[in-house]
């Protein structure tokens, strides 16, 4: 990829200037990531600021068969196409054969989009796929947003089949994947984060503490107490609060629902895809 790229898609996704992006992308020698971290321990970058810009048109889809889903992106190359009744037809389709198992690898799927691209007109292609099946009592449910911007799958589950079956099972379902499509954890729990990750973050708050001149002494306890509440509470569904009313913990809904069935209730998975991300 040319400098003259790296730079527009730094810029978008820190938001810096082109200046700030270039010199970044100069020191890092190109380095993608370097140049980065450079700009967040500078103060130029949003940590949680991603692109809104999608690089790719399409869909997200998702579909649920039995005790199975799967959720899926499709892309295209135009949003005019990506509003055709047969693109979304072909995402249902591929959606449909990847929860029902048929469909298990992206190479699979390549002949069925191929023979879409000749009617279509587009260059197309199924970008990536999740599919969860239970292992036991519980559900696995599905959502998408803004017209198949964006969306999420979920897997949750419950101490019997009565309790799987259940309107309190399937509205927390429902209510943990707003909670992910609108607040965007990666990750469920902070002991799924890598190591390598956090620490990548401590050197950036330490830099940024460094430089609004904070003493040497209270920096690692700030940088811990960032980490928990800035990293993890932005990152870890079981650590965010209720997209609800940013009060609430994620946790509380969970063992709310639980008191309810009368047994443990837990989230086991979740994806969520956004379109171009």
């Amino acid at each position: 990829m040319d400098m003259n790229q790296l730079i527009k898609d730094l810029r978008e996704k820190t938001g810096a200037g082109i200046m700030d992006c270039k010199k970044a992308l100069t020191e890092s020698k190109g380095v993608f990531d370097d140049a980065l971290t450079a700009l967040r321990k500078k103060g130029l970058a949003d940590a949680a600021k991603k692109s809104t810009r999608a690089t790719k048109e399409g869909l997200v889809a998702f579909c649920v068969v039995g005790n199975a889903g799967a959720i899926i992106e499709l892309n295209c190359e135009t949003d005019f196409v990506a509003r055709t009744s047969e693109f979304q037809q072909l995402a249902s389709q591929l959606s449909q054969k990847a929860a029902s198992g048929e469909l298990k690898t992206l190479e699979q799927a390549k002949p069925i989009v191929d023979a879409a691209v000749g009617k279509l007109g587009e260059n197309m292609g199924m970008r990536r796929m999740d599919r969860f099946e239970l292992k036991g009592p519980g559900l696995v449910a599905g959502y998408v947003h803004l017209g198949g911007k964006k969306g999420a799958l979920i897997e949750v589950s419950s101490s019997g089949t009565e309790a799987a079956k259940s309107e309190v099972l399937a509205g927390l379902a429902k209510e943990l994947l707003l909670q992910i499509v609108g607040f965007s954890p990666r990750y469920l729990t902070r002991e799924e984060v890598p190591a390598s990750e956090i620490e990548k973050e401590k050197e950036i708050y330490t830099a940024l503490l460094r430089k609004e001149g904070k003493p040497e002494a209270s920096i690692p306890n700030i940088v811990e107490g960032k980490i928990n509440k800035l990293f993890y509470q932005s990152f870890c569904l079981l650590e965010q609060l209720s997209v609800r009313d940013n009060k609430t913990p994620v946790t509380h809904l969970i063992k709310e629902a639980g008191n309810k069935l009368g047994g443990p209730v837990a989230v086991t998975r979740f994806a969520r895809y956004q379109l171009g991300e």
